[in-house]
């Protein structure tokens, strides 16, 4: 039976304002966990996400170009790439496309338990009644729909906090790696939106 994984709030929100600043957009993301909280080699805890593309999807020179970069940033501070997020630009498409198992298969290569989380647009709401997210894990090799599995760190304190940023447009602001490429003062690891959204749980 497979564990269940907690997304953090911080994590959540940012995947949501990504949705939400590119809604016509299929957008992707890498998924952080620290290593000290891995469970006998499984992924129990979601705590941060990172934005990637809305514009480069399918290019993987850019993706390993990213995933490499982040590695590299997020290693000395204990975390480790954990999941991929992703989200189609079709509202009722929830499907696993090619590229985006490809990824998520390297990402399991490398991070034995790693996930995949699918925003399954149609879900979602202004009113926040439901997380959006189905969580895939890889077994046997396939990408398989673990039901009920996937939780969020403070239930109605993160989606009443993803309303918030929602709302109030504040997803704007939120920056991926495609905008960094244009721009390499744009900080894709969002420092200034991480407090925002910590600052959302005082």
């Amino acid at each position: 039976m497979e564990d269940s994984v907690e997304i953090s709030t911080r994590a959540y929100c940012k995947i949501i304002m990504h949705c939400a600043k590119y809604p016509s957009s299929s957008i992707n993301g890498v998924l952080l966990a620290r290593k000290n909280e891995m469970k006998a080699g499984k992924v129990v805890r979601i705590c941060d996400s990172i934005p990637l593309f809305h514009m480069s999807i399918g290019l993987s020179p850019m993706l390993e170009v990213a995933l490499s970069q982040i590695e590299k940033e997020v290693e000395s501070s204990g975390l480790t790439l954990a999941g991929f997020y992703h989200a189609h630009d079709n509202i009722k498409d929830n499907h696993v496309d090619v590229f985006t198992g490809k990824v998520a298969d390297k990402l399991v290569e490398n991070q034995p338990g790693s996930i995949l989380l699918t925003v399954d647009s149609k879900r979602l709401s202004s009113s926040f009644s439901s997380t959006g997210l189905i969580l895939r894990v890889n077994t046997d090799g396939k990408w398989r729909v673990a039901e009920d599995k996937v939780k969020l760190e403070h239930e109605g304190i993160t989606l009443k906090c993803a309303a918030k940023l929602v709302n109030k447009r504040m997803f704007r602001e939120i920056v991926d790696f495609d905008a960094h490429l244009d721009d390499l003062t744009q900080d894709y690891l969002n420092v200034g939106i991480n407090m925002k959204i910590d600052s959302c749980l005082l």
